[in-house]
Order: structure tokens, then C-alpha cells, then sequence
């Protein structure tokens, strides 16, 4: 705010003492020079304090303090003309007034147009946008927006809402096949849990056609095979979101004698010797150079090179050479290096 003294209405000349002796306009929010007692602007003073710190323009030692109540209660008493008067108001305000009426009640401020830009008078705004031809509007229907001035025919509209509705539609089909998508895994995964034994994580005997149709073997070896990383990692771009892990015994035989379920995450895992990552109820690693596998519980796993282990749960552990050799284990059944009979198995969903 800064009010020049020529909007002063007073019969006499303003005193001196009434304007900022920074900005010489009427003072503003006025505060009080502790060491030399003059007024300023609260405004006019921060900005110099703001070059150079507690520095009065006046005494060169600032130190502020609260305008008198009695000089503020003659500021108060003093009539303004508004700024706008120029353009048309010739409102007279009170001291205490005037800035709201000029920020927020003044109808002759100067707006600018939306359309051309131009500086149009508050008051006048509303008519001179109703007409001015470079104002753009938005279509409440359709959404296309055009000037104002521009011909919007029915037909074009319909067929811009019929766009639209062409696109939402798309939108929605997109939705609906990712909720199809996520349902279908979902109840693939309550029928494995349920239905397919895996609900404890890890399960015994389960017959391959008991498991959905949707699901197949994605690697099938000999025990006595060298599993490397690179296997396990290639086997990811496979995978969905779960992969069952599992060993059977026979060369024609259907049946999963130890299996776990978890997420084909799995496959990327860079553990830590005995140091599984747990998924549900089952703790896995794949560790480079030593093995891969899976227990229940994180105390028995024992790698040396595979899980050796021979604490609680031994029936429930799954253990392969990565160092070179073939699997190790099949829960209790061990040493299965070089064996032909059990076969090594990870299963994913068909993609």
C-alpha cells in the first residue's frame, strides 16, 4: 500500500511527521525507531534492514518497537481517496478502511481480459468478455474447447461426445480385463492354497492333475543335472506372479512328493549364505556359488554347499547344488548328487 499525501482529504497541508521518510507517502502499518524515534513503513524499513542488518536509514542503530496508540489513533481519523479514482471511483475511505475496499471492493480495479489480454475495468469486465472474440470456451458436453465468436454446430458436438464416449469405453474395457486378470490369479491362488494342498506353504504328494489346468512345468531335470543361476534367472521371463518349486520321484511318475509355493521373485533372489527370505510360511534362498531351496523354518537351514542340515523338519526342506554339482535333497531323502530317479521341477502359470 503505498498512499500518496496528494489523496489526503484535509483542508491543511500534511505534516511531515504523517509520511515515511523512505518512501515519503503516508505512513503504512507504521512502526517506531526505538533509538531515534522516527516512523516508518513496516514494509519501507524491512526492505532496508534487508541490505544491511539493524541499520536505521536515520540513526544507523534500529531498533523497533510499537507505534504509539495515539499516533495511530490519528492516522486513523484521516479520509483517502481510493487509488481507482482515475477510472472512475470517487469513493473517500477512512484509514482504517481503504485497503480492503481497494483489494477486495472496488468495482473500477483493472482485470484483464481472458480472451485479448487487455486491461478492462472491473465493472466492465463481465460485459466486454461476453463479447470479445478471443475468449475461448469449454463445451460442458463435449469438452472441445472453441472462441467464443466460432460457430459450435449439434453434429460436431455429438460427434465429439461420441469420441468420448468411445474412449471411456475403452478405458472401462481395459479395467474390466485387468480386474478379469486379477480374479482369475486370485482364485488360481485359493484353488493351489486350498485345493492344492499348499495352504501350510510347503506340501507332500501332490498329484499334477490336481493342480489347475493353467499351470505347467517350465523345468524338469535329473537330480544328478548342474543347476546353474543363469537357469534359475532365464526362467523368470516365464513366470507370473507365483512358481511352485518341487521334486518327484520316477521318471514317469505324476507326483510332486515335496513342493512350495511362493513368488516367482524367487527366482532373483541373491541370498546371503543361511540367509532365506521368507515368503508366507516358507523361508527360501538362492545363493550363488552354494544352492537353492527352501525350509520351514530359518534355524534348520545349514548350507555348506546345500542345506546338510539334520535338525527338526528334515521331510520338509529342498536343497540343489549351484557349485557345480547336481541336487541334494528331497526332504529326507539326501545325497542325490548324482541320482536319475528323483527329478528337479519348477512349475508356472501359462502365459
Amino acid at each position: 500500500m503505498q498512499i500518496p499525501k496528494e489523496r489526503i482529504i484535509s483542508p491543511n497541508e500534511i505534516d511531515d511527521e504523517y509520511l515515511c521518510p523512505i518512501c515519503f507517502h503516508l505512513l503504512w502499518k507504521p512502526v517506531e525507531c526505538e533509538n531515534c524515534q522516527r516512523i516508518f513503513c513496516k514494509t519501507c524499513i524491512d526492505e532496508c534492514l534487508k541490505e544491511k542488518f539493524d541499520a536505521c536509514p536515520l540513526c544507523r542503530h534500529y531498533q523497533e518497537k510499537r507505534c504509539s496508540p495515539m499516533f495511530y489513533a490519528l492516522l486513523t481519523k484521516l479520509k483517502i481517496e481510493c487509488e481507482n479514482k482515475l477510472n472512475g471511483c470517487n469513493d473517500i475511505l477512512s484509514y482504517e478502511f481503504i485497503e480492503k475496499h481497494q483489494n477486495e471492493q472496488c468495482q473500477y480495479k483493472m482485470k484483464c481480459c481472458r480472451g485479448c489480454q487487455k486491461e478492462i475495468i472491473e465493472k466492465d469486465l463481465y460485459q466486454h468478455e461476453r463479447n470479445c472474440g478471443k475468449v475461448r470456451i469449454e463445451c460442458k458436453r463435449c469438452n472441445q474447447v472453441y472462441k467464443q465468436k466460432q460457430k459450435h454446430e449439434q453434429l460436431e458436438c455429438l460427434i465429439n461426445m461420441l469420441d468420448i464416449s468411445n474412449k471411456k469405453s475403452k478405458t472401462l474395457e481395459k479395467k474390466i480385463e485387468h480386474l478379469d486378470q486379477y480374479v482369475h490369479e486370485l482364485e488360481t491362488t485359493v484353488n493351489l492354497y486350498i485345493i492344492g494342498g499348499f495352504a501350510s506353504g510347503i506340501a507332500h504328494d501332490i498329484s499334477l492333475s490336481s493342480l489347475p489346468s493353467s499351470w505347467e512345468i517350465i523345468y524338469d531335470f535329473t537330480y544328478g543335472h548342474v543347476t546353474t543361476v543363469e537357469e534359475l534367472r532365464a526362467l523368470k521371463l516365464r513366470c507370473k506372479k507365483q512358481i511352485i518349486v518341487g521334486a518327484i520321484q520316477g521318471s514317469s511318475s505324476t507326483i510332486l512328493k515335496l513342493a512350495a509355493m511362493g513368488p516367482s521373485e524367487i527366482l532373483l533372489l541373491d541370498s546371503p549364505l543361511n540367509e532365506p527370505t521368507k515368503f508366507g510360511n516358507v523361508n527360501w534362498y538362492l545363493t550363488p556359488d552354494y544352492s537353492f531351496g527352501f525350509a520351514p523354518s530359518y534355524s534348520v537351514i545349514n548350507c555348506f554347499c546345500a542345506d546338510y542340515g539334520e535338525k527338526d523338519n528334515s521331510e520338509n526342506r529342498l536343497s540343489w547344488h549351484l557349485s557345480g554339482d547336481g541336487g541334494y535333497r528331497a526332504g529326507v531323502f539326501k545325497d542325490l548328487v548324482h541320482d536319475t530317479d528323483w527329478r528337479k521341477i519348477i512349475m508356472a502359470e501359462k502365459q
